[in-house]
């Protein structure tokens, strides 16, 4: 019992003052691959460290720690490492960060239970046999998302506080700043055919008349979920095409008459882009339809074909 009171009286009597001046500068700049790989730890980041932050007693010092960074969303929960890490995201497709904690001996090495954001938390500190400099950081755990992700720009989240705990005066700042480039992924888009009914002559008997109209799909393959798709349609015979009016490709004999191509019941306008929205793994189909249209120029019998391209760009 005597034995265990005086440990008490030296832990109580433990603290710590600033030694080696400065700030964490924890500027992360990375790049990491665009797989689909959830809640799969890729890295963790530490930069700017200050060797021998503080100077400790003999014992044990705890730590308070204020992380009010900014710009972050809790997305959920991931166990990593005998730690479960509160991880966050800076929008609804970027790679998931955590942030730890490390209090250790004067040295390289770093690690320690997470942080959450937006609150206090406390580290023990760790027990010292005899006085000595001690390491303060904060570092990153990066996480794959699953599904496509997006690159995190340049930003400025803020500034974490650590303090000596019980003397908020011996304090230190950690300055954090992230950058994440994530190469964009991208679609396979199969070609596709498509034949239209015969048509009679009297069905066009007027220009700008149109018939037998009917649907048919694009396929496109996407490696994983949510990749952002942007498409566009052009005339492979006419980049001056408009309203869906597809120039006669060769092999076309038939005159007065043209293939317009129509999405969503109207007709597609060339060179301008629309938003597929974000993928789902695996095919898809991405729906068009085409017709027969009458020109002002006279009809002649034969065979009509029109041809297009169809582009993916991604975000």
């Amino acid at each position: 019992m005597i034995a265990a009171m005086a440990l008490q009286a030296q832990q109580a009597s433990a603290s710590c003052v600033r030694l080696n001046p400065g700030d964490q500068d924890l500027t992360v700049s990375l790049t990491m691959p665009n797989v689909d790989r959830p809640d799969t730890r890729y890295r963790n980041a530490n930069v700017g460290a200050v060797m021998d932050s503080f100077e400790c007693t003999a014992g044990q010092t705890a730590f308070n720690i204020d992380a009010p960074l900014t710009g972050l969303t809790y997305v959920r929960d991931i166990q990593y490492n005998g730690y479960v890490y509160k991880v966050y995201s800076t929008g609804p497709r970027s790679p998931l960060i955590g942030f730890g904690f490390s209090v250790r001996e004067s040295g390289n090495a770093y690690g320690g239970p997470p942080i959450t954001i937006g609150t206090s938390n406390r580290h023990p500190g760790v027990p010292l046999t005899t006085p000595g400099p001690i390491r303060v950081d904060v570092y990153m755990e990066i996480f794959f998302r699953g599904g496509a992700m997006e690159s995190i720009p340049m930003t400025d989240l803020g500034t974490i506080t650590s303090s000596v705990e019980g003397d908020p005066s011996q304090s230190m700042q950690h300055h954090v700043r992230l950058e994440i480039i994530v190469p964009p992924v991208t679609c396979t888009l199969a070609n596709a055919s498509h034949t239209l009914d015969d048509v009679l002559a009297n069905e066009l008997a007027a220009s700008g008349s149109n018939a037998k109209e009917s649907s048919f799909d694009v396929a496109m393959n996407c490696p994983m979920d949510n990749i952002d798709v942007q498409l566009s349609l052009a005339d492979a015979n006419d980049p001056g095409s408009s309203n869906g009016e597809l120039a006669p490709a060769p092999g076309t004999t038939a005159g007065g008459v043209q293939v317009q191509l129509l999405r969503g019941g109207q007709p597609v306008q060339f060179g301008q882009a629309w938003s597929h929205g974000w993928s789902s793994k695996g095919q898809q189909a991405i729906p068009f339809s085409a017709r027969y249209l009458r020109t002002a120029d006279p009809l002649v019998p034969g065979d009509v074909k029109g041809e297009a391209v169809l582009t993916a760009d991604y975000r």
